[in-house]
């Protein structure tokens, strides 16, 4: 009986997907003493963030992902210790869109890792799974293009001298924004034209060698 009336709310919508699934972990443990796999947001965070740990990532990406995903929980509040199902998109939004007005034209992207990270999980009803489901896309293979002449040179528009210059060593160069954040003047051979960077997310050695236009803007 019990189950037919959890089932006649559901078929009905009156309950939210985390009540659903909480009411039928207690039902299974009741008849089957066994409970259904479950985490709350908080624990699926804590658990993905050592699945990336050093050495999977350099500690540098492991501290970003730990700063981003702690910004997203403070977001959540009380809702961080509810079954991962309770997040919904509608809460991805938001956060966002409260990132993007909080940074500056040139940062979102840089803070908005858990907006992307669980926008790839959500299922078709717009709530969690904890594996990405066959309609969801991935990241990977989302449609890309690169930026414009005009787009770029709006871009450098409105930049400070700092974000000038790594817009234009990433333009010329084509590195990572980390790997050119990171870089010092030990990094540039002028005499040989060169700048030698190791890339920190696979350890590659590289020698660039320094583009006329980009010489000649700094």
């Amino acid at each position: 009986m019990k189950v037919a009336e959890q089932y006649e709310q559901i078929t009905q919508r009156k309950l939210p997907v985390h009540t659903v699934r909480q009411t039928l972990t207690e039902l299974a443990r009741e008849a089957y003493d066994e409970t259904f796999p479950s985490a709350t947001v908080r624990q699926f965070i804590e658990a993905w963030l050592k699945s990336k740990a050093p050495p999977i990532v350099a500690q540098a990406t492991h501290d970003f992902y730990r700063k981003s995903m702690t910004k997203f929980l403070q977001f959540l509040g009380p809702a961080t210790e509810l079954d991962l199902s309770a997040v919904t998109r509608k809460m991805i939004t938001a956060f966002r869109n409260q990132v993007a007005q909080k940074a500056s034209a040139a940062r979102p992207i840089m803070t908005l890792k858990p907006s992307s990270f669980f926008s790839a999980r959500l299922s078709g009803t717009g709530t969690l799974s904890k594996t990405r489901p066959n309609s969801v896309r991935k990241t990977s293979e989302r449609a890309r293009r690169p930026f414009t002449v005009s787009e770029i040179r709006s871009v450098i528009g409105v930049a400070d001298k700092e974000w000038r210059s790594l817009v234009l060593f990433g333009l010329y160069t084509g590195q990572r924004l980390a790997d050119l954040a990171t870089l010092c003047w030990e990094n540039i051979d002028l005499p040989r034209n060169e700048i030698r960077i190791k890339t920190r997310k696979t350890g590659k050695r590289l020698s660039i060698p320094i583009a006329p236009p980009l010489k000649k803007s700094h």
